[in-house]
């Protein structure tokens, strides 16, 4: 388990530099936004997957992940491309100005990393008490 909440650490800090990347890189908003909300949303599904097939990664990283893609991710990235011709700033998500929405994304994306993080330290302490007590050979 250590080994998938530190994999799942490294994708969530690549996905920051690859996203503001995409936005130095990429001239065209809307276009660099839905290149942006693909890596998001794929990270969202990457993560809900994982949880889905597997019942032991059903933790913090796990549940912050589907609030990641069900309520922030899907909707800022559905909204923005079925409100093409307006500007961010005159779209609305869920009741809230696109700017004011994307400051709750990223504290939802922050959370999410806060959450991974956690689990990661769980894991870690867990497999060092496994290894201190696993049974040695003594003959």
């Amino acid at each position: 388990m250590k080994r998938y909440f530190a994999l799942l650490l490294f994708l969530e800090l690549i996905v920051i530099g690859l996203v503001t990347a995409v936005f130095k890189l990429v001239a065209d908003r809307l276009t660099a936004g839905a290149i942006a909300g693909t890596v998001f949303v794929l990270l969202g599904f990457y993560i809900v997957r994982g949880g889905w097939k597997d019942r032991t990664k059903r933790t913090a990283s796990f549940w912050m992940g589907c609030v990641h893609l069900f309520a922030s991710s899907l909707p800022l990235m559905i909204t923005r491309l079925l409100n093409r011709t307006g500007g961010f700033e005159d779209v609305n998500v869920m009741g809230l100005p696109g700017p004011v929405f994307h400051r709750v994304s990223t504290t939802i994306y922050l959370a999410l990393i806060i959450a991974t993080i956690w689990d990661l330290v769980r894991a870690s302490k867990a497999q060092s008490l496994k290894d201190a007590t696993w049974p040695r050979d003594v003959g």
